[in-house]
């Protein structure tokens, strides 16, 4: 059989590194736009799915503590009393609270507890967005790092009391250590509460006097909203 190789020809055409470097230019912009873009969805995602978590867990854990700890009924609360519209502090006792939170604790999967300097002693991280301290000041920065109570729990979760766990409210933190530990982003805060006519029982509701969201983070409301009715 006679060899016909000689017949095909050698493609000499080809891309000149001009024409290389610009293709590679337009693949880094079109990278530079969408990346970022896919990264911050998929860390609002992830926020998303730890607050509702988080929240639920939370949620289980307060009825638990109501029920099997305190036989139904807590002081540690705010009572919403519904034929005023108001809250009826008379049956708030604050004092019962640093019993709540240890019980609250345990029927939770606490690693570590911090009753007092928490940043020293690494239960909590620095955090970028804190409240000032005339505004519910029991979450100023010097409280939160030195005087609060905290929790933290076996994901990373922490949980952070009002003063030395002397109130009926908290601020939890959805991913623990990990960034960007600003309110709003990963860090929320929520009342210990119920109503007079108990059709709800124990439940957790925002705290908007002690939330100063940063830009793009949302008041726990919001994130409830977000996380739980997945509306934006």
């Amino acid at each position: 059989m006679k060899n016909n190789w000689h017949k095909f020809k050698i493609s000499k055409n080809g891309f000149t590194l001009a024409e290389v470097l610009i293709t590679l230019v337009i693949i880094g912009v079109v990278a530079a736009l969408t990346i970022p873009t896919a990264i911050n969805k998929m860390q609002d995602q992830e926020r998303k799915t730890q607050f509702a978590k988080a929240y639920s867990s939370f949620s289980q854990a307060l009825r638990k503590t109501v029920m099997n700890d305190f036989y139904g009924y807590v002081r540690c609360a705010y009572y919403w009393d519904v034929s005023t519209g108001s809250y009826d502090f008379s049956k708030t006792e604050t004092s019962d609270c640093r019993a709540f939170y240890d019980a609250f604790a345990k029927n939770l999967s606490v690693q570590k507890i911090c009753k007092g300097n928490s940043l020293a002693d690494g239960c909590i991280p620095v955090y970028k967005s804190i409240n000032p301290s005339s505004g519910c000041s029991g979450f100023s920065e010097n409280n939160v790092n030195n005087v609060n109570y905290s929790y933290v729990l076996s994901d990373g979760q922490i949980i952070i009391t009002y003063g030395a766990g002397g109130g009926a409210l908290f601020l939890f933190d959805i991913n623990g250590h990990k960034g960007p530990n600003a309110y709003g982003k990963d860090m929320f805060a929520v009342n210990i509460a119920n109503r007079s006519d108990n059709l709800s029982g124990y439940y957790l509701e925002p705290k908007y006097s002690c939330e100063f969201p940063v830009s793009g983070g949302k008041y726990t409301q919001e994130m409830m909203l977000y996380s739980l009715a997945g509306k934006k």
